[in-house]
């Protein structure tokens, strides 16, 4: 019997968590928490735990991994797949990570008698992925989180071969905006040219939107770049895994380091650091707060009453995105996830779309 269920992330933006059980084996897409204080968990139990024969992680955002070490005290010793680079992301340890390298992009690995998969570059963060898995005679696609038009990160899609997937898991993050990432950092660019005596604040994530912002500003101006200490990390991953790159584009050689600046700096800062957000604000009053995703409701007030402005830079697959994806993947059912506008019967209508 050919299962699913939702245990997270559907209809909601975070906590990804997907079961799918074949001839009572199952294996788990994702196993991630909410973004938020509570740090709410899947709906998973010890039945479920029982018949994992594998975990597969897309990449290491903690609404996709978050929840793996519950997965461990619920007794779970089975295998963690995941890409080298995601497995040196992650903010805590995890037992038995089997880990695949860049020379396996695109052919089948084996699990076991009656599992396999391929994967490819998603796009989303260095090292993210989607996956192609035969479970028994089921075909799968979890398209992870996928970015399409990332200025550095290559995206791909399962080679065409004829394969009807009896399930596909798409990725809609932004399904309600309709955004040109590369129009967006053309945008920025003028932006930023046209107020050269102005610092710029960047409230930042670890994630590919961030290493595509300093990159390609720091390709088109001469002004000092200062990157939160805690960001190093990623931006050397860069280097360390040309393959996901596209060829043409380069990454900074140079590692920034945080500093003090002046008033015309450029700062990327963890957005999670609110303390240093606000330090800034108050040492760089006419500084402007550039804001790239989804406001943070926690920003302080002193941060909020600074100049600001907004250029929206896609993280996931927005409305034509989605369409695209679902229509490239052919599959018998297509679950929509990581969004509130979407749910299990259905994509968002047209008209509700927006320009970001």
């Amino acid at each position: 019997m050919f299962k699913i269920e939702i245990l997270g992330g559907v209809g909601e933006y975070g906590r990804n968590c997907f079961y799918i059980e074949n001839q009572g084996k199952a294996i788990l897409l994702d196993c991630g928490v909410m973004k938020n204080s509570q740090k709410n968990p899947p709906a998973i139990t010890l039945n479920h735990v029982e018949k994992l024969k594998a975990v597969f992680i897309s990449h290491s955002h903690i609404d996709h991994v978050g929840a793996l070490p519950l997965l461990e005290e619920m007794g779970y010793k089975g295998p963690v797949l995941m890409s080298y680079k995601t497995s040196q992301q992650l903010q805590q340890p995890i037992s038995h990570i089997c880990t695949f390298h860049p020379d396996s992009k695109g052919t089948w690995i084996r699990v076991n008698d009656y599992l396999a998969f391929q994967w490819g570059y998603s796009g989303h963060l260095i090292g993210s992925v989607w996956y192609k898995i035969r479970l028994f005679e089921k075909v799968i696609f979890f398209s992870g989180d996928y970015v399409r038009d990332s200025y550095l990160l290559k995206a791909s899609l399962p080679v065409e071969d004829g394969t009807i997937y009896d399930v596909a898991f798409i990725d809609s993050g932004h399904i309600e905006k309709n955004i040109d990432n590369h129009e967006v950092l053309r945008k920025l660019e003028t932006y930023v040219n046209e107020h050269p005596n102005n610092a710029f604040i960047f409230p930042s994530s670890f994630s590919g939107k961030t290493v595509d912002i300093v990159t390609y500003l720091a390709q088109r101006t001469s002004r000092a770049i200062c990157i939160d200490t805690k960001l190093q990390s990623l931006f050397k991953q860069y280097e360390e895994e040309p393959e996901n790159i596209w060829p043409h584009r380069m990454t900074l050689q140079v590692c920034h380091t945080q500093c003090s600046g002046n008033g015309h700096t450029l700062y990327f800062i963890r957005e999670q650091d609110e303390a240093r957000l606000e330090e800034l604000a108050k040492e760089h009053p006419t500084a402007i707060f550039i804001h790239t995703g989804y406001s943070r409701p926690s920003f302080s007030q002193h941060v909020l009453t600074q100049p600001s402005k907004e250029f929206f830079y896609k993280t996931h697959p927005d409305y034509q995105d989605t369409i695209s994806l679902s229509q490239s993947i052919h599959a018998r059912q297509t679950i929509y996830f990581h969004s509130p506008h979407t749910n299990l019967e259905t994509t968002i209508q047209k008209e509700e779309v927006n320009n970001g």
